[in-house]
């Protein structure tokens, strides 16, 4: 389902947030069946795979050779969340993004970058400081991507800020030394994970669904490097089971995202759905 606008459900709740949540939703639902879908998929099918995956913007699964990296480099930050690290290459820089708690178990959200496969790493760069949560270190980690056509890294992560909760993006113009303040995505109580991937002018976001009872995985786009998300797609799973662990690509206008897929009736039997396409 398809949202044009930016959606804001701003700082209330109780009852004004859920009717925000319905408005929303109902422009979702006008606006696919007005067939404004951004992207013309092409390809829909189930996998299986061993170990940890990514998915290219052609729909290919391979392994997440950062992911094993994360876990093995040389940590940025003594006081970093352990587990939260997440890793983006780009024109030969690894660049890097975690949590750090605060003592009044809220976090700082950081990126640092390195040229020598974490041997050194540079100063820390604040992405984010306003969570206001108190789970500590008990968050999903955040995602980042870097972008070698433009040069810029873009974060997305999921907090409470003071307007709400809710999956927030921030980006860096200057290779991650300062990060531009964050905007938000899709407001919502279930914080969990995200996937961003970019190409120049694109940038796509995945999603764990934050107000959906059944795990569902959304998509959202911007045009415009991350400074706007112009279109969302939600839900963009579909509904043979739980959908968890989002994971995007990008490369020139082809998408593609993958997510794990549950059966409700074997809740020990996971496959990766994907679905890849070209933006119209």
């Amino acid at each position: 389902m398809h949202l044009r606008a930016a959606t804001h459900l701003g700082s209330s709740r109780g009852a004004a947030r859920a009717a925000r949540y319905a408005s929303a939703a109902a422009l979702c639902v006008l606006l696919a069946a007005c067939g404004n879908e951004p992207v013309a998929w092409s390809t829909s099918r189930v996998d299986s795979a061993r170990g940890a995956v990514v998915v290219t913007a052609d729909g290919a699964l391979r392994p997440d050779s950062l992911a094993a990296l994360a876990a093995r480099v040389p940590s940025p930050d003594a006081a970093m969340c352990p587990g939260s690290l997440v890793l983006a290459r780009a024109a030969g820089h690894l660049f890097g993004a975690w949590w750090r708690a605060r003592p009044d178990s809220s976090a700082l959200l950081l990126a640092a970058r390195t040229d020598d496969e974490g041997a050194h790493w540079s100063a820390p760069a604040p992405v984010d400081t306003t969570d206001v949560g108190v789970t500590g270190c008990r968050r999903a980690p955040p995602a980042i991507a870097a972008d070698s056509a433009s040069g810029y890294v873009h974060v997305a992560f999921a907090l409470v800020g003071k307007e709400g909760p809710g999956l927030f993006f921030a980006h860096s113009m200057d290779g991650g030394a300062t990060f531009h303040a964050a905007v938000p995505i899709f407001y919502g109580e279930q914080l969990g994970r995200s996937s961003v991937a970019a190409d120049g002018d694109h940038v796509v976001v995945a999603f764990e669904d934050p107000n959906s009872r059944m795990p569902r995985v959304g998509l959202a786009l911007s045009r415009t490097m991350g400074h706007i998300f112009e279109e969302r797609i939600l839900p963009f799973s579909d509904d043979n089971g739980a959908a968890t662990y989002p994971r995007a690509a990008i490369r020139g206008r082809r998408v593609a995202v993958a997510w794990d897929r549950t059966s409700p009736s074997d809740s020990a039997a996971t496959l990766i759905a994907i679905r890849a396409g070209t933006l119209r």
